[in-house]
């Protein structure tokens, strides 16, 4: 049996302090966010009204980005063995969540996701859905819920087909502002959610060994710019006599300032200046050099370029970026447009 709690709610006076069927993403709905340094802060203790969480100084990494998107669930793929879900919503082939929603809860029929080392996994709640959050569902609501079902991997050195079972847990834990790269989020609300699946696995030497995977995830929502999140953080932990690994996940919705690993490399030198600057932007580098300029979204401006001054008289008044490139490495820099 299911069995759940729903705390005494702090009653918002605006709706974006909440989750309501009425901004459930619909199928269609997308998002590009940049993949960022995963050694980070996860202010699990900043919770409550009126927090600020910040991470305008993360790092990107590689200017690489993942889609999130929603999906209808498609009965001649493997979408058919979730059975009951209506919809997916997916992180490019890392994490895909099958759901469906109605106008008083959310609820997960499973999830598919890729784990080091177990490779891709199958959950699949057919004997017990997860509860996700009823709806409306605001500041310092709690569910808890038990899950039941299988797990299947492929992976052939770990092998998985057996029955999984666990518990999950979700509140909004927080509202307040997000404080990203290129700007501060004020309508914020932290949707958390945590779940834990137990089950069994058979190696050769050593027989019957139990696992545990731990997925967390902190989801920000800011329900004035996107339906979607705007910053999200998942980690998976596994634990077991003979396997134990974490690995975390983090997507922003604004452009990094730098990249993890750009910022290390000795290009020489390279700066800009005046900044900010209002009609001309000097670059002050050394030898063969090509450079673009990038604006907060990600388009490019201008490109391979190699003069050392650049009219930017034409450019609207905000933030930009320029990527140099040498024989020793890449590198980027910010500057503001007056």
């Amino acid at each position: 049996m299911k069995k759940s709690l729903l705390a005494l709610s702090f009653l918002p006076l605006f709706s974006f302090a909440q989750m309501t069927e009425a901004n459930n993403p619909v199928i269609g709905a997308t998002a590009t966010l940049y993949l960022c340094d995963s050694n980070t802060v996860l202010y699990e203790n900043v919770t409550g009204t009126g927090v600020t969480w910040d991470y305008s100084d993360l790092l990107g990494v590689q200017e690489l980005t993942k889609t999130l998107s929603v999906e209808a669930v498609d009965p001649e793929s493997v979408d058919s063995i979730f059975v009951g879900a209506t919809k997916k919503y997916s992180i490019d082939n890392l994490l895909t969540t099958y759901y469906s929603s109605s106008s008083s809860e959310r609820t997960s029929q499973g999830n598919i996701f890729s784990e080091p080392s177990l490779g891709e996994v199958f959950v699949n709640w057919n004997l017990d859905n997860q509860k996700l959050n009823n709806y409306p569902f605001a500041l310092n609501d709690e569910l808890n819920d038990a899950i039941d079902g299988g797990i299947i991997s492929a992976n052939p050195l770990v092998p998985i087909d057996t029955v999984a079972n666990g518990g999950s847990y979700s509140t909004i834990d927080g509202v307040g502002t997000l404080k990203l790269q290129q700007n501060d989020y004020t309508n914020v609300i932290r949707y958390y959610i945590t779940d834990t699946l137990n089950t069994v696995i058979f190696n050769a030497i050593f027989g019957e060994q139990p696992i545990t995977l731990i997925r967390e995830w902190y989801e920000y929502y800011d329900y004035t710019t996107s339906n979607l999140p705007i910053f999200v953080v998942v980690s998976i932990k596994l634990t077991s006599a003979l396997i134990n690994n974490e690995s975390t996940l983090v997507l922003s919705k604004d452009m990094p300032n730098d990249y993890i690993g750009l910022a290390e490399n000795n290009i020489g030198t390279f700066d800009l200046f005046p900044n900010p600057a209002d009609q001309v932007l000097n670059i002050n580098t050394e030898g063969d050099f090509n450079y673009s300029v990038m604006n907060v979204s990600g388009e490019v401006l201008v490109n391979n370029a190699n003069s050392k001054t650049l009219d930017i008289s034409s450019f609207s008044a905000g933030i930009y970026f320029v990527k140099l490139q040498n024989a020793k490495g890449v590198q980027v820099k910010k500057f503001v447009k007056k």
